[in-house]
């Protein structure tokens, strides 16, 4: 694998909520497995100067995304099943993206708005002649994992100055045939697949 060269990097956990954790009204199984990992990913990237974020639905009581032919009731604004794990590193000084807040379902994380009205986009897009790699893990891969990385893929400042990284040790699935489709769509938009190994061993890119 060559080396990407980042000037800086972000790293998005992907709605680590309780919701979605086991025990949640629509647990990923062995989501929680992955919070030590993500952890790992968001101390190497403040190490480096790099900003961590941390996804969430947050969904309103009515929406045509609950219902007998759609989800259970999760996420839902104001609830303890749509705060994030406790055992998640996210500090105060980190950024919260909120997104599914209208009628939509919201699984791309670029349809949210931080809570100091930033998007995703302008929060990965590099400025002036920077490159940034993005870096993302958390639930669940065949959903919000694979929208978020698509929609990340849009984004094109040229010049190859935006590489996007899924870390496969720290993504989970509802269904494993589906996570396995979702992985081939993302490397085909451009994603590298990765572990987290290859980022805190400085195998995947370098911090120039």
């Amino acid at each position: 694998m060559e080396k990407f060269s980042a000037d800086r990097i972000v790293t998005i956990n992907v709605d680590m909520q309780n919701d979605f954790m086991p025990g949640g009204s629509l647990a990923v199984p062995n989501g929680d497995e992955i919070i030590t990992t993500l952890n790992q990913l968001n101390g190497f990237t403040r190490r480096n100067n790099g900003l961590v974020v941390a996804t969430g639905d947050q969904h309103p009581t009515i929406t045509p995304h609950f219902g007998p032919d759609a989800w259970p009731v999760h996420c839902v604004q104001g609830t303890l099943g749509a705060a994030l794990d406790t055992r998640l590193d996210i500090l105060p000084t980190d950024t919260i993206i909120d997104k599914g807040m209208g009628q939509t379902d919201g699984y791309s994380a670029f349809e949210g708005i931080s809570r100091n009205g930033q998007t995703l986009e302008q929060i990965i897009k590099p400025v002036n002649r920077e490159r940034v790699a993005a870096l993302f893990g958390g639930v669940a891969t065949e959903f919000c994992v694979l929208n978020t990385v698509l929609d990340g893929a849009k984004v094109n400042p040229g010049r190859g100055r935006l590489q996007l990284f899924v870390l496969q040790d720290a993504i989970r699935s509802i269904n494993e045939k589906n996570a396995a489709i979702a992985i081939q769509k993302m490397q085909l938009a451009g994603a590298i697949i990765i572990n987290s190994a290859d980022v805190l061993n400085a195998k995947a890119f370098q911090i120039s």
